[in-house]
């Protein structure tokens, strides 16, 4: 972690970057690209061990940060099963079909008919998608979840020791890019996973579910976008413990 900051306070006297990636996770690939990292999607850790994440301070909009991906597990082909007979049409195409959901421990209305929650089942040692069908009154017995042994590999895999990092995010009209200001960074460590099981009751971890759809040739195919565990991080304390290490612009 020392390594980390040092290089880190090197980084902080560049002041203004420019975005060295577009989208969402611009901060997030400038800062992977100055720390002599190559961008990837690996279920590692994105620095010797510690998981790199970016959080803008200068947007109106509060967004939650990204813990980890992970499918449903408990049988094959289960995105590809809630995609079709949940999904609904798209805005920009009706022929085809959406799955966009944020869903946490109370029901979240994401179609006229259908509810989700999330449930942390001790017994059956899953975390389920429980859904409730409004038409008939009833929940769903389909079995849809996440294993907690999965779960536990994963996020002790990924997210042992944490890194954030608060940046400033300014567009540029001239030369039409983003650059960066990266300013406070703070260290934690996981405190346990029955502490993420917990945050999971309580509603303060939920998970973001994105499938679409995108043409391969000729034909059209559904597109798993990702499903995220996500928390705000003003709730960062109640998963992890914060270090001493700190370093201020």
């Amino acid at each position: 972690m020392q390594n980390l900051a040092k290089k880190y306070y090197k980084i902080q006297t560049m002041n203004w970057i420019q975005s060295k990636g577009g989208g969402f996770g611009g901060a997030g690939i400038t800062l992977e690209y100055l720390l002599g990292k190559l961008t990837d999607n690996d279920i590692l850790p994105d620095y010797h061990g510690i998981e790199l994440k970016t959080t803008q301070i200068n947007s109106k909009y509060i967004c939650p940060i990204g813990l980890f991906s992970m499918a449903l597990d408990n049988q094959p082909l289960q995105m590809k099963y809630l995609y079709e007979n949940f999904g609904w049409p798209s805005k920009k195409d009706s022929t085809k079909n959406v799955f966009y959901a944020k869903i946490n421990a109370q029901y979240s209305r994401c179609t006229r008919r259908y509810s989700f929650k999330l449930h942390v089942n001790y017994e059956k040692k899953c975390v389920e998608l429980q859904i409730y069908d409004h038409y008939n009154h009833e929940k769903l017995k389909k079995e849809l979840s996440w294993s907690f042994y999965h779960l536990k590999l994963r996020l002790e895999t990924k997210l042992n020791y944490l890194c954030i990092v608060e940046v400033l995010k300014y567009y540029e009209m001239h030369n039409k890019s983003y650059y960066y200001n990266f300013q406070e960074i703070s260290f934690y460590e996981l405190k346990s996973f029955s502490k993420f099981l917990e945050l999971i009751e309580n509603g303060d971890i939920r998970v973001h579910i994105k499938i679409s759809y995108r043409q391969k040739g000729d034909k059209w195919e559904m597109y798993d976008k990702g499903t995220t565990f996500e928390i705000y991080k003003e709730d960062i304390e109640k998963l992890f413990t914060k270090l001493s290490i700190q370093i201020k612009k």
